[in-house]
């Protein structure tokens, strides 16, 4: 749990990066970045802006002149160990299909997913994502997180969840059985399981071995997107 906290803090930390600008008293190993291309190509750098699009932007050095770099380009995006820390984050390109957004549900270029459960049948993920909030005089945005799962063979992965900053989920069951559709088992476990809403909003990880057991069981309706 400890090792996952850590990716949930430097996921946050990319987030919230998206977009501005970096300070001076920022930590440059926080920014470091080993960048691999399908033409394998290595470039060691430090990463400007966020990976939530379907570019990201790269710099030789801390604060430097940035390259961008297109998802579709990218074999893997590594946050290497430092001195205050032995474990590597990495990130790698995954066409997705994201029921969590009104617009862009199939985007045409993959996202840069990072992987947290795997099995023999299917694959967690999560990514950096963005939460608004819109006022008549104001414009909020959060750094938060968003959660996939991968049946091993198929075209993308699917997002079943964002967190959701500062608001109430309502009809919370419902939400989650419309992206999770294709698997009756998760339906039922939603309705009549030990499912628990407060477990599920601290750790929404806690599903995915509800949606392997799904896929192990073979009843499930095959891929629509």
């Amino acid at each position: 749990m400890m090792k996952y906290l850590k990716y949930v803090l430097t996921l946050m930390l990319i987030a919230l990066a998206a977009g501005q600008t970096i300070h001076a008293k920022d930590n440059p190993d926080d920014y470091k970045v080993v960048l691999t291309l399908h033409d394998g190509t290595v470039v060691n750098g430090y990463l400007s802006g966020g990976i939530m699009g379907d570019k990201i932007k790269v710099s030789e050095t801390f604060k430097g002149k940035t390259q961008k770099y297109k998802t579709a380009d990218i074999e893997s995006l590594v946050f290497p160990a430092t001195e205050n820390d032995d474990s590597e984050v990495v990130f790698t390109p995954m066409m997705v299909h994201d029921p969590c957004e009104i617009v862009g549900r199939n985007p045409k270029s993959p996202r840069l997913l990072m992987k947290i459960y795997e099995t023999d049948k299917m694959i967690g993920y999560v990514s950096p994502a963005e939460d608004f909030t819109f006022t008549p005089t104001l414009h909020t945005m959060w750094g938060t997180m968003k959660y996939y799962y991968y049946i091993k063979g198929e075209k993308r992965a699917h997002a079943y969840w964002k967190i959701i900053i500062n608001s109430k989920v309502i009809g919370l069951r419902k939400m989650l059985k419309g992206r999770l559709d294709r698997f009756p088992l998760v339906k039922e476990y939603l309705d009549h399981g030990n499912f628990d809403s407060k477990e599920f909003f601290d750790h929404p990880e806690v599903l995915m071995p509800v949606i392997n057991e799904a896929i192990e069981s073979g009843n499930y309706d095959a891929e629509k997107n």
